[in-house]
């Protein structure tokens, strides 16, 4: 959650209150229609309370699978890079250690 956001939720959490106050005492002075309204103003700033938490949720997880996606295709690529530098059996099975002289053209045969 961001700075933005977090002084955003915070406003609507202090408004929702204020409201919520300013409807009990309007019920205390019998004036039912406001205290109605002053209450679902309050409902109304609880709302999109929620909503910011659920959005911050939402843009958390986007973040999350895209870097993930990101690590998955740099792991693919370097597995792709691996398969295709792969020059005979032997360096397969020795795990790139040694390399089969009859027939492996790779330039590199060291072992």
């Amino acid at each position: 959650m961001t700075g933005s956001t977090r002084a955003l939720c915070t406003g609507y959490g202090l408004a929702a209150l204020f409201l919520g106050h300013c409807a009990a005492a309007s019920a205390r002075a019998d004036a039912w229609w406001y205290a109605y309204g002053l209450f679902a103003a309050s409902l109304l700033l609880l709302g999109a309370l929620g909503r910011e938490f659920v959005a911050a949720e939402q843009r958390r997880a986007s973040s999350l699978r895209a870097e993930r996606a990101a690590r998955l295709g740099a792991w693919q690529s370097q597995a792709r890079a691996e398969l295709y530098d792969g020059c005979c059996e032997r360096w397969w099975t020795s795990c790139g250690a040694e390399h089969d002289t009859t027939h492996c053209t790779r330039k590199d045969q060291a072992a």
